[in-house]
């Protein structure tokens, strides 16, 4: 493990939906199951007309719309077949060698970002929730813990845990919601991006669906 004054950087933060989940997001992945589409309710949304509680309260409604029952366990056997993004475990893996921490920070679903988390060793994540009553099944209430375009505020969470400058600190995205995100750090990087505004605001667009294409840029050319 390299010491810190060896290496340029001292935190990575990920989005997930994109980054590491190879699908544009754990939400419409359960949509898809259902055969239901938020598209009126991302719209919404996108102008502004409608908060995160109640964007995630409406795609919580067209599960339970189709299951009256749903169970948290029901959503999370649904997630378990979401496909994790090529070369996860050793981006993360090389990334921790040189001392280097990382965090997961995600609107999607925290069931997919504790199991990646756990299963690929990085230091924290934070991700949003699904509210369930005693016998477990959803209330149809979202629990709320990063608001899609404000992900710079649960980025500066772990600066500050950590005692990390945002000049040592860098962020991957995809999407135009990981630009909140990019503002708070020092090298922003978008990976595989889908919209014209995370490519304006990142330093390096990485074209790629393998992530282990980010090491040279966080590592240095020679590290790969």
């Amino acid at each position: 493990m390299r010491e810190s004054r060896h290496r340029r950087y001292d935190l990575v933060a990920f989005d997930m939906d994109g980054v590491l989940v190879e699908y544009p997001s754990s939400w419409t992945w359960v949509h898809h199951h259902f055969g239901v589409t938020n598209e009126t309710a991302l719209e919404e949304y996108v102008r502004g007309s409608i908060d995160d509680r109640e964007f995630m309260r409406r795609d919580i409604s067209l599960w339970i719309a189709r299951k009256s029952d749903l169970c948290k366990t029901d959503i999370d056997s649904i997630l378990e077949d979401l496909p994790v993004t090529q070369g996860v475990g050793e981006t993360i893996s090389r990334i921790k060698d040189e001392g280097i921490r990382t965090a997961i920070i995600s609107g999607g679903l925290d069931s997919v970002a504790e199991t990646i988390s756990r299963k690929y060793g990085f230091d924290s994540w934070v991700a949003n929730g699904l509210e369930c009553d005693r016998a477990g099944r959803l209330t149809g209430e979202g629990i709320l813990r990063v608001e899609l375009t404000n992900k710079r505020v649960a980025l500066e969470s772990f600066l500050k845990r950590w005692n990390i400058e945002r000049e040592r600190t860098v962020c991957v995205g995809n999407s135009f919601v990981d630009v909140s995100m990019f503002e708070g750090c020092g090298l922003k990087i978008a990976f595989n991006p889908i919209d014209d505004l995370v490519k304006k605001a990142a330093d390096i667009v990485v074209d790629d669906t393998d992530l282990r294409s980010i090491l040279p840029v966080i590592l240095g050319r020679s590290t790969v």
